[in-house]
């Protein structure tokens, strides 16, 4: 998901969209991401050189095969997840990351008439809310996606689209449409079905322009906060007193009433980063407080009442740490924001530890919601190793492999590090492990005949892979937190805990 930052990029924000710049040496940005806090992230930085080969003369694969596990979570639902991916890989199914199409309801061979160019790794606010959109509006589309300039180079093809290189671009009926709002509004106009605005010239469109005013008012307020020293939470706390009253007003759960509207889609994605980066950057905590319950049931809301938002919804520990890089830097302080850090990052002991605490209730620093049960979070999150394990193992193997170059400045992004070679098939059965455990649950994988692998090497492998896991790029909140766990628990069992955090 995200390695360490040589030369912070910086934005100049609008509505639309981050117009990206450069930073120099001497900036007054500090970024307090875990990549740049002393511990795990130096526990296992990736080697300068692949390990000797003599590391794993000694493995022995004790793990079952692949195919014996995809039999084993086929006898316990795991067909389910495969033909949902099956049917979103057509355009068909529920709201997703890996889908290059969506059809929806539409005939088989229909042509979009949209097509979407948003970021490979779902990090975007911006290429966010038209996703949204186009969502609940279920206007066919293509997806094309390249990186933010924070992780990979724009291919020349999209250049010739949009020289600036900048992200979300549409291309509707083959017109180009550059910035997000634009792209949405257009998308109103050309495709009335499901309306997301009042009528215009009436009193409510006139109420969605100010409350639209208002995102921008909160997002300066919270944006501004986060970069700065300073203490900024007299004038956030304001503008979220403001929008809790709109709330209210409103009769709710939306903003505009019961439905949702295109002003609830112009919130949604900086209210996101918002309860993902308060707590962690400046000890304050949005979701659970009592002040802001309006806002609080307003996001409950979107996530239980909508058939699309489950599929594009982040979660913090992705947003903490695609924040830096996108942004110049977040400034972290006081002990309550490192508390709530260690949490976020799962360096407590509990968060990403078997078995893991509760995500339900008002206690939950993120609210798991809807709700999943645990086996079927577990189950997810095995399907998604099985459909695409060698790659996987090659890509953990990164941990105990050359670092790529040239470096890019989003942390824990590599994307030109090289797999140590040797190491792929000890971690190709320390995940086999992992997969059963998730399948068949922990005590009974371990009761199971266990390999013998070499534990430095393959707890930094399942460690890089672990804090790379991205939501919703490679698989839902409720699936990470159990992989993450799970992966923990092999690491720890290799090692006796000494190399896990």
């Amino acid at each position: 998901m995200l390695a360490i930052a040589c030369i912070a990029t910086l934005v100049s924000r609008g509505a639309s969209g981050y117009r990206v710049g450069q930073l120099g040496r001497g900036a007054a940005i500090r970024s307090s991401s875990r990549a740049l806090r002393m511990g795990l992230f130096d526990a296992f930085r990736p080697s300068a050189a692949p390990s000797d080969p003599a590391v794993y003369a000694a493995v022995r694969d004790a793990a079952p095969s692949w195919d014996e596990l995809r039999v084993l979570s086929a006898k316990a639902g795991g067909e389910r997840f495969r033909a949902e991916w099956d049917a979103q890989a057509v355009g068909r199914g529920a709201a997703n990351h890996q889908s290059s199409i969506r059809l929806f309801d539409a005939p088989e061979g229909t042509e979009p008439r949209v097509e979407l160019f948003r970021d490979t790794a779902a990090w975007c606010p911006y290429c966010q809310k038209v996703w949204c959109l186009l969502e609940a509006k279920r206007i066919p589309y293509k997806v094309s996606k390249v990186p933010m300039s924070c992780y990979g180079d724009k291919p020349a093809a999209f250049r010739r689209i949009s020289p600036s290189g900048a992200i979300p671009v549409a291309i509707i009926d083959g017109r180009i449409i550059p910035e997000s709002n634009d792209i949405m509004y257009a998308l109103e106009e050309i495709f009335p079905q499901t309306p997301m605005l009042p009528p215009a010239g009436s009193a409510e469109a006139a109420r969605a322009r100010e409350l639209m005013a208002l995102e921008r008012t909160l997002f300066s307020a919270w944006f501004g906060w986060l970069r700065s020293a300073q203490d900024g939470s007299g004038r956030f706390e304001a503008a979220m007193e403001r929008v809790c009253a709109e709330l209210q007003r409103s009769g709710g759960p939306f903003f505009l009433g019961v439905e949702v509207s295109m002003v609830d889609l112009m919130f949604l994605p900086f209210a996101e980063r918002m309860c993902a980066s308060l707590p962690y950057y400046k000890g304050l905590r949005v979701r659970g407080d009592p002040r802001y319950a309006p806002f609080d049931r307003w996001l409950y809301a979107l996530e239980e009442q909508t058939a699309w938002y489950a599929g594009i919804k982040s979660d913090y520990y992705t947003h903490v740490h695609d924040l830096p890089p996108q942004i110049g830097g977040c400034v972290s302080s006081g002990e309550r924001a490192a508390a709530y850090a260690a949490q976020i990052d799962g360096t407590d002991g509990a968060s990403w530890t078997l078995p893991l605490p509760s995500a339900t209730g008002a206690d939950a620093l993120e609210p798991l919601s809807p709700a999943v049960p645990d086996d079927a979070a577990r189950l997810e999150a095995a399907e998604r190793l099985l459909r695409n394990h060698a790659k996987v193992a090659r890509f953990a193997a990164r941990g105990v492999g050359r670092p790529g170059s040239p470096r890019v400045a989003a942390p824990l992004a590599d994307p030109y590090a090289a797999a140590d070679e040797a190491a792929v098939p000890a971690v190709d059965a320390a995940l086999r492990h992992v997969v059963h455990a998730l399948i068949a649950g922990a005590d009974a994988a371990r009761a199971a005949p266990r390999s013998t692998l070499p534990p430095a090497e393959v707890a930094r492998s399942l460690s890089y892979l672990r804090d790379r896991v991205g939501v919703p790029r490679d698989m839902s909140l409720a699936a990470a937190r159990q992989l993450r766990a799970h992966l923990n628990a092999f690491s720890d069992e290799l090692t006796g805990g000494k190399l896990l955090y």
